[in-house]
């Protein structure tokens, strides 16, 4: 028995000395944060320049003239014609029973022609019901 309450008092001295190692150590960082801090505000505040030795005096302006003349930078009218020569082409519209007949990739590119989203794994019996649900 007095051997289970001297490994009792071992483990617990050890645990107490370990958490007081910790404590030394968080206390360090500490201070050593706190230094470090002080430190560079002190750098900061004698490398940095006071603002009235920054400022730069600047050449007196000339005087505008009032009345210049000024350019237009506007486009003219000439310059945004488009010359269109008629109507688009019509599309082609799609028979619904001629579908069947195609592939599925045949397929996909009508929908993606349309603008319609698809799926790309989606079946060859799906594309069709897309198609024909727009058709």
């Amino acid at each position: 028995m007095e051997l289970t309450y001297v490994t009792i008092i071992v483990l617990a001295s050890m645990i107490f000395v370990l958490a007081g190692m910790i404590g030394y150590l968080y206390w360090q960082q500490t201070r050593m944060l706190q230094h470090m801090q002080s430190l560079s505000t002190f750098m900061a505040s004698q490398f940095t320049q006071p603002p009235e030795q920054e400022e730069v005096p600047q050449p007196p302006s000339e005087p505008e003239p009032e009345h210049e003349a000024e350019e237009d930078d506007r486009l003219s009218v000439d310059e945004k014609v488009e010359v269109v020569e008629g109507p688009p082409p019509p599309k082609e519209e799609v028979d619904i029973d001629d579908l069947q007949s195609k592939t599925a990739t045949q397929l996909r590119e009508l929908l993606t022609e349309k603008g319609i989203p698809f799926g790309k794994r989606d079946s060859k019996p799906v594309l069709l019901q897309l198609l024909k649900a727009i058709s």
